[in-house]
């Protein structure tokens, strides 16, 4: 992922994780049906991308789901610092990297076995190759 992300455009990087940032929110949003934050940073970001907000509300939804998450334990912690960083791609192309990094951490957290967690870094490896 890595050299994928590195050879690919900031534009890339932020459609792939705002994608991809969906996978942690319903695993949030199964556990926690009324913790709207996650999927809330994600909506303020499509906000600024759309040019109807400003970088600076993004940033303070961002800042309080990072807050939140050390509220949470375990693997929920993890996903919710994964929506943080695919969000926090609008900044820089690396937080994608930080997404990929806490997402799979969570799900081996959740119990996924190595194998799982090598097939679901492929899968968002090729994914990114599509974007």
């Amino acid at each position: 992922m890595i050299d994928t992300v590195r050879s690919g455009n900031k534009k890339e990087a932020i459609d792939w994780a705002f994608r991809e940032v969906e996978r942690p929110i319903r695993r949030l949003q199964r556990k926690f049906p009324s913790y709207t934050t996650p999927r809330d940073c994600k909506r303020l970001g499509q906000l600024y991308l759309e040019g109807r907000i400003s970088l600076g509300q993004v940033d303070n939804t961002i800042t309080e789901l990072h807050d939140e998450a050390k509220l949470l334990d375990g693997a929920d912690k993890v996903l919710a610092l994964s929506v943080c960083e695919g969000i926090s791609s609008l900044h820089t192309k690396s937080h994608a990297l930080g997404y990929v990094f806490f997402y799979l951490t969570a799900l081996k957290m959740n119990g996924a076995s190595d194998n799982a967690v090598k097939k679901e870094a492929e899968r968002m490896r090729l994914s990114y190759a599509l974007s």
